[in-house]
């Protein structure tokens, strides 16, 4: 979902006030609170008199990118207040809006095409905003062929199927899913947008209405929202209905929210109406401003929220501090970004780094992800995408080894879930890890008999056996493989068994060696014992 946020109008009377009065601290704090709380794009609406309003939104554009580089949104019909802000822009920003109406397409739309902005468009005319769902996507078929007529691809456009309040019209909510559905089917390349808040407008415990409409709308093909980053319920949904849908891939977006605070339990008071309070307390902290009782300091005071909210690394060099490519590796693979990864392993083996030193380094890497994750600042998405990066790199790597070096495995393990049981998440990540850890692992899959494990034993010749199983019912299967593996080598294979509710006195009751929770701990009795 890309987050626009909508705080920066001058319609609402602190910021009109700001903007009058050039107070730029307000509107720095405005900018920066909504990029906390995870704006992709501020929304700047100047929002004041068509003679004054290309040079307000001048001020606006330059006070905020003072703070932030975070994309922008030009808020306005006014051409001359949109080319003054496109000049005043250091990144491309995005128009808001060219509709169906004349006036629009005739002042509007030749700016954008010209200068090849991102563009929302509006599904109303001069006639003003249709009823049903095929009314609007006429305009909206008529606006996007314009729009690739003026040079601008599909993907710059954001098509906003225009949300009503359900207050004044039962069906608007049926009616915009079924637009935006529409939208997506026949424009699949196109972003889809919306003021989220206006199915509420004049409705009780909007924040409730807004929530429902947003998993929805998400489902049904949204992809974009003006909205309030502050309003924690509303990105709690967000993020989990993209979650849900399989739309975060390795479910990064939604831990990294997570970890930063962007998502979790809402803070204060739920019922609270967050609107009115802010504007109180801008209120409040104008007065005293312009009173000089309190000083606001500047935005670029405070440093800056951490992108994808990680924790405090150890021993892991910052690639800001150290550009060394071998550092930035560990960096990147900690940092669960992949592309960079790829990249720089790339790099790494067309410049003649030394293999193993490439490997030595993405092994350090998984050191600092499994402090994490035992520390629960990852989660088992970011265990299994470090294990899949390993992998990666390894596998580009491997042609560059010495033939020595390739047959180098710290020792066999063999691994498998139990007769009885088919559960495999947690053994398939035990298998990840045990292998980007040099370790040599013989998978025999889910509902292995005794008889499977004996055989696979004589052959394989592992130094450790994994038995793996969820459910209760799997204590005596494991108890009777092991039994069966040790009658016929009596002290020279090591048991860990890990899965459900495995602890100390199943350990006992089946024999084993070891347990482990979670991989990491697979990981470490293999270190121990091999």
């Amino acid at each position: 979902m890309i987050i626009i946020g909508e705080k920066i109008n001058g319609t609402r009377e602190t910021v009109g006030k700001a903007i009058k009065d050039r107070n730029t601290e307000m509107i720095e704090a405005l900018a920066m609170a909504q990029v906390e709380g995870g704006a992709e794009y501020l929304d700047v609406n100047a929002g004041t008199h068509p003679h004054e309003e290309p040079q307000d939104m001048a001020w606006l554009v330059e006070t905020i990118q003072s703070v932030t580089k975070t994309r922008l949104c030009l808020d306005s019909t006014n051409p001359q207040a949109l080319l003054k802000g496109i000049q005043s822009a250091e990144r491309l920003p995005m128009i808001n809006s060219v509709s169906g109406e004349r006036i629009r397409v005739e002042g509007v739309l030749p700016i954008a095409c010209e200068h090849g902005t991102d563009l929302v468009l509006l599904a109303l005319d001069d006639n003003g905003i249709p009823e049903t769902t095929s009314e609007r996507l006429d305009i909206v078929g008529r606006l996007v062929s314009m729009a690739r007529e003026g040079g601008l691809r599909d993907d710059q456009l954001f098509v906003d199927p225009l949300i009503t309040t359900i207050a004044t019209q039962a069906d608007s909510g049926g009616i915009a899913i079924e637009t935006i559905r529409e939208i997506r089917a026949q424009f699949p390349q196109v972003h889809i947008i919306c003021g989220l808040s206006n199915i509420s407008f004049g409705q009780p415990s909007r924040t409730l209405i807004n929530q429902a409409f947003a998993a929805l709308a998400i489902e049904a093909g949204l992809d974009s929202a003006i909205m309030d980053p502050a309003d924690q319920g509303l990105r709690n949904i967000i993020y989990s209905t993209e979650l849900v849908l399989g739309a975060d891939p390795d479910c990064l977006r939604y831990n990294q929210a997570h970890r930063s605070g962007v998502i979790g339990a809402p803070r204060g008071l739920p019922d609270a109406d967050v609107d009115a309070i802010s504007d109180a307390f801008d209120r409040l902290k104008n007065a005293l401003s312009r009173a000089d009782l309190v000083f606001s300091p500047k935005a670029t005071a405070l440093p800056a929220a951490d992108p994808i909210g990680l924790p405090e690394k150890k021993g892991v060099t910052d690639p800001e501090a150290n550009h060394q490519p071998i550092e930035e590796l560990v960096s990147s693979l900690v940092e669960m970004k992949r592309d960079r990864v790829l990249e720089l392993t790339e790099s790494l083996i067309k410049s003649q780094t030394d293999p193993l030193e490439i490997l030595g380094a993405s092994r350090r890497a998984m050191g600092e992800v499994g402090r994490l994750f035992e520390e629960e600042a990852y989660f088992i998405p970011e265990l299994i995408l470090a294990g899949k990066m390993l992998k990666d790199i390894a596998e580009r790597v491997k042609p560059h080894l010495t033939a020595d070096v390739k047959s180098e495995k710290k020792g066999r393990v063999l691994i498998g879930t139990v007769a009885g049981d088919i559960h495999d998440i947690g053994k398939d990540i035990v298998v990840t890890m045990l292998d980007v850890n040099g370790y040599e692992v013989l998978d025999l899959g889910v509902d292995v008999p005794v008889e499977r494990f004996v055989e696979a034993t004589r052959t394989f010749k592992p130094l450790v056996v994994g038995l793996s199983g969820f459910l209760t019912l799997v204590y005596d299967p494991m108890k009777e493989t092991i039994q069966a593996i040790r009658d016929e080598n009596p002290g020279e294979i090591r048991f860990m068994i890990g899965g459900g509710q495995i602890d100390e006195q199943v350990m006992a009751y089946t024999g084993a060696d070891g347990y482990g929770s979670d991989a990491i701990e697979a990981v470490k009795l293999c270190e121990k014992w091999i």
